[in-house]
């Protein structure tokens, strides 16, 4: 008994680390199967798309860009897992920006106007960055002490 009790011990912690941690590579993941989806949709119907975020509501999704017709199927919205949040949303020249949208054009290229970076951060402290890929025609998931290196 006494070894199991320490074993358990041992356990739950890190096990309760790994489950907090999940829910926000799963909410990136989320984001990130988001873009695609909209970059996918963007080349489909030759339609501008729109990724936007809601960072006051933790809301985010997808839809043709204002003035274009496309099919209305395409519109997506999601919430975040109320533990986690958006943090430090960036432009592509550096500074934070309050339009909060990744625009596709027809052709699946990200305009460069788009988010270059976003956090994502969890009540717990935990962080994971959405940057765009050094190829600039995606993103992707890094750990947000790469980014702060980088900078």
């Amino acid at each position: 008994m006494a070894v199991l009790a320490t074993v358990m011990a041992l356990a739950v912690p890190s096990l309760s680390r790994s489950l907090r941690d999940r829910n926000l590579a799963q909410e990136a993941k989320r984001f990130i199967a988001l873009t695609e989806y909209a970059r996918n949709e963007a080349i489909s119907q030759g339609v501008p798309m729109t990724v936007w975020i809601d960072v006051e509501n933790g809301r985010f999704g997808a839809e043709p860009k204002t003035g274009f017709s496309g099919n209305d199927n395409t519109q997506k919205e999601f919430s975040l897992n109320p533990d986690v949040h958006f943090e430090n949303l960036s432009t592509a020249q550096g500074q934070n920006e309050l339009s909060q949208a990744i625009e596709f054009a027809p052709d699946g290229v990200p305009e460069p106007t788009s988010i270059a970076s976003i956090e994502l951060a969890d009540r717990f402290g935990s962080v994971v960055a959405i940057t765009k890929t050094q190829d600039n025609w995606g993103y992707e998931i890094e750990d947000a002490s790469a980014v702060i290196n980088k900078k």
